[in-house]
C-alpha cells in the first residue's frame, strides 16, 4: 500500500530479507524510492547472505519468537509508521524442523508480528500485511484437477499445515483491526539465482551421472517460479488496491512435467535423458541412498496444476522467467 502523503516516502518492513526472494524484493522497494527496514535474527556482520543486501536499507535485529527480551521493544521500534509489510521469514523444511518448531516460527512468530505492528500504529495507518504462503496448502497430489484460490486446501506436511493455520491467523487479525489489510501469496517453487543448491543440484548431478530415475511414470505436474517473477508480484501487490484481502497462486503458469523438466535439464547436460522409472514406494525407500530429502522428493513426485488466472487479472502480473533460460542457467553454478 504506498504512502499518500506528498512528501514521506512508503515505508516498507520485511522479513527474510536476506533469502533470495527477499533481496530480489528490497532492490525493488529501493528502486521506486521506499524507505526499506529489514528484520534479522542475528547482528548484520554475523550473517553471511548480509553481504549480497542492496545498500540502503535499514536493519532490525529481533527473533519473532521472542526469544530475547529486547526482541518486543525491537518490533514495535521496526514496525512504527510502516506502510506495507512483506512477512517471507518462515521455517521451511520438513526434513529438519520439527513440528513444534514450525508451529512456533511460522503460526506464533506471525501472531508476534502482527500484534507489534498493530500495537505500534494508530489505528488511521492503513497498512498492508503481504504474507508468503505455500501451495503446499493444497496438499501434493491433487491430479485431475486444476487448482484456483478457492480449491480445497489438503495440508499434508507439518510445514504446510503451519502455513495454512497462519493465513488462517491473518485473516483473523485483519477481520478484526479495519486498518489491517493483507494479501496471501501461495508460492510454488522457488528457482533462479540463490535456489540452485542444494535440491536443484542434487537432480542435476544425477542426470549428468545417468542415476535418475522417474518416479511413476513422470507425467506429474510439478509447479515452480522464477524468482524475479516472484518479486515483481509481491511488489505489484503493494501498490494496487485490487490485492487488498485477497489470496493468489503464485507460479509461472506452465504445466511442467517430471519428464520434460529432466529431458530438458539433461539436453543442456549433453547426456541422454533419463529412460528408467521406478515406483513411488521403492523411490521413498531408497531416496536416502541418493541423498535426496523428503522435502526434495515430495517436490519430484507432486502432481498439481495451478491456475494464476486471478492474479494475472487483478495484478497484471505476466510472469516472465522461462525454464528455458532461467531455468537450465542454474546448472552453471552447480558444476
Amino acid at each position: 500500500m504506498r504512502n499518500q502523503g506528498e512528501d514521506k516516502p512508503t515505508v516498507d518492513l520485511v522479513t527474510g530479507a536476506t533469502s533470495a526472494l527477499g533481496r530480489a524484493i528490497v532492490k525493488k522497494l529501493l528502486a521506486r524510492g521506499d524507505e526499506v527496514r529489514v528484520l534479522v535474527k542475528e547482528q548484520p556482520s554475523d550473517i553471511g547472505a548480509w553481504k549480497s543486501m542492496p545498500t540502503g536499507v535499514i536493519p532490525y535485529v529481533a527473533d519473532l519468537t521472542l526469544k530475547n527480551s529486547a526482541d518486543k521493544q525491537v518490533l514495535a521500534e521496526a514496525a512504527k509508521g510502516v506502510n506495507n509489510v512483506f512477512h517471507l521469514a518462515a521455517a521451511v523444511y520438513n526434513y529438519k524442523n520439527t513440528y513444534q518448531t514450525l508451529m512456533n516460527i511460522n503460526v506464533e512468530g506471525t501472531e508476534n508480528l502482527l500484534n507489534a505492528i498493530l500495537e505500534a500504529n494508530d489505528d488511521d495507518n492503513e497498512m498492508q500485511f503481504i504474507f508468503a504462503s505455500s501451495i503446499s496448502v493444497y496438499g501434493h497430489h491433487r491430479k485431475g484437477e486444476i487448482l484456483t484460490e478457492n480449491s480445497e486446501a489438503k495440508p499434508e506436511t507439518p510445514y504446510s499445515k503451519s502455513k495454512y493455520i497462519a493465513e488462517q491467523v491473518l485473516r483473523s487479525f485483519s477481520f478484526a483491526h479495519r486498518n489491517l489489510h493483507y494479501t496471501i501469496m501461495r508460492i510454488g517453487t522457488l528457482y533462479g539465482p540463490g535456489y540452485e543448491k542444494p535440491s536443484f543440484c542434487k537432480v542435476f548431478e544425477l542426470i549428468r551421472k545417468g542415476e535418475f530415475r522417474y518416479v511413476g511414470r513422470g507425467e506429474n505436474h510439478m509447479t515452480l517460479i522464477y524468482i524475479d517473477d516472484a518479486a515483481e508480484a509481491f511488489v505489484l501487490a503493494s501498490e494496487n488496491k485490487n490485492a487488498i484481502e485477497k489470496v493468489y497462486n503464485l507460479t509461472d503458469g506452465q504445466p511442467h512435467t517430471q519428464q520434460s523438466l529432466m529431458k530438458l535439464a539433461a539436453g543442456y547436460l549433453h547426456v541422454n535423458p533419463p529412460t528408467k522409472h521406478i515406483s513411488s514406494l521403492l523411490a521413498r525407500l531408497g531416496r536416502r541412498s541418493k541423498n535426496i530429502n523428503i522435502d526434495e522428493y515430495d517436490f519430484l513426485v507432486s502432481d498439481r496444476i495451478i491456475s494464476i488466472e486471478s492474479i494475472k487479472k487483478d495484478l497484471k502480473f505476466s510472469p516472465k522467467g522461462k525454464m528455458e533460460v532461467e531455468g537450465v542457467a542454474m546448472i552453471k553454478n552447480c558444476f
